[in-house]
């Protein structure tokens, strides 16, 4: 595992056990917040009875919680995507440029894709 300039220690085994806790627990959320979500979709069936602010009402929370549901999904994707790595001895490597991501960045998303710089390099406009 390479090591980043700002990473001096690979994360150990006690570590990764620790995250791996983590991340169980963040996808039993989320999956919970998705069921959720699908649930109150159904509240808002397509409908073409009522006025055209009623069905504009409608679509609006139809659009947001499917932008939700959306983005919690990709977070549940990213979250497997972790623990499959946890197992395969992958775990805290950024995919982009192979070096190890930081703890502190590890602690605050538990499954982090990528290093702070190739993060920030990959948002910056080009």
């Amino acid at each position: 595992m390479k090591k980043s300039s700002s990473s001096k220690k690979r994360i150990n085994a006690k570590e990764v056990k620790k995250f791996k806790e983590q991340l169980i627990q963040l996808r039993e959320e989320l999956l919970n917040l998705v069921q959720k979500t699908t649930e109150n979709e159904k509240e808002y069936p397509s409908s073409e009875v009522g006025d055209s602010i009623d069905q504009a009402a409608d679509s609006s929370a139809r659009e947001l919680l499917f932008e939700l549901n959306h983005g919690e999904r990709q977070r549940l994707e990213d979250i497997e995507s972790a623990l499959k790595k946890i197992e395969q001895g992958r775990f805290g490597m950024c995919e982009k440029c192979g070096y190890t991501i930081t703890k502190k960045r590890l602690r605050a998303v538990p499954y982090a894709r990528f290093c702070i710089k190739c993060k920030a390099k990959m948002e910056k406009p080009a």
